[in-house]
């Protein structure tokens, strides 16, 4: 099939399963970027695309609108934590998944050690903000990304280069911990930074989050509340204060 049809196909079969955003860029445009060391939950050095697949072709890059606070929810559940939406994402993303691999096509989903948010933007996705979140024109900073490297030939899109933030210090000034600078996020000082163990033992345990963190308990409290026994919300703050997409929120 030619290339071009077959990025048309793939992208309007992503959309009418899930996904409301869908771009492509080429495994070059991501391995040559210098490798640097992933925090949070990771904590290994960045990879290149040939690490995953001795053949990669193509990244698709799949975008899901977080249109409702469920979307944030953290479960707590035998010392580990669960996020729904990612089986959600993963949902979707394997949907497209079969369709390549039906039609001959390798693939292998959410390959972590390469910059999510980095693929998002070559793919034409959207803007990285000064919150170090995608930022997409019409969703803002309410998307979650799922990534499928494939050694099918898709055409890749253009790199999103627009400016969303300008002047705009909205997101930094709403930080409850002043974990934000432009463009950077200091995982030690961000409420969603602690060890998804740690947070597993506060949820489950009723542990106080100033055992684990120097941070006081009544700002966690506020900006990461409780949603039911055994969950709980993560912190928005940064993008609530977003002017972008919030007219698309639930």
């Amino acid at each position: 099939m030619d290339p071009k049809e077959l990025t048309k196909k793939i992208k309007n079969y992503a959309i009418s399963h899930g996904s409301e955003l869908v771009g492509v860029l080429s495994p070059e445009s991501i391995d040559s970027y210098p490798s640097y060391w992933i925090g949070w939950q990771i904590q290994e050095r960045s990879k290149k695309t040939i690490d995953y697949m001795e053949d990669p072709r193509s990244i698709l890059v799949l975008g899901y609108h977080a249109f409702d606070d469920i979307h944030e929810a953290q479960i707590a559940h035998n010392g580990k934590i669960e996020y729904p939406v990612y089986d959600r994402m993963r949902l979707y993303a394997r949907r497209v998944m079969r369709k390549l691999e039906r039609m001959g096509y390798k693939c292998i989903i959410y390959p972590f050690n390469l910059s999510q948010k980095k693929m998002a933007q070559l793919a034409g996705l959207g803007a990285m903000g000064k919150n170090s979140l995608i930022i997409n024109p019409k969703y803002g900073p309410w998307i979650r990304i799922q990534s499928i490297l494939t050694n099918a030939p898709l055409i890749p899109d253009k790199e999103f280069t627009d400016d969303l933030c300008g002047e705009c210090t909205l997101c930094i000034d709403a930080c409850p911990t002043e974990a934000l600078e432009p463009y950077k996020v200091d995982p030690e000082r961000c409420l969603i930074g602690i060890k998804e163990q740690d947070l597993a033992k506060l949820i489950e345990k009723g542990l106080s989050y100033s055992e684990f963190r120097d941070t006081p308990d009544h700002i966690f409290k506020k900006y990461m509340p409780r949603f039911t026994k055994n969950s709980i919300l993560m912190c928005t703050a940064c993008q609530e204060s977003c002017p972008h997409g919030q007219g698309n929120r639930v």
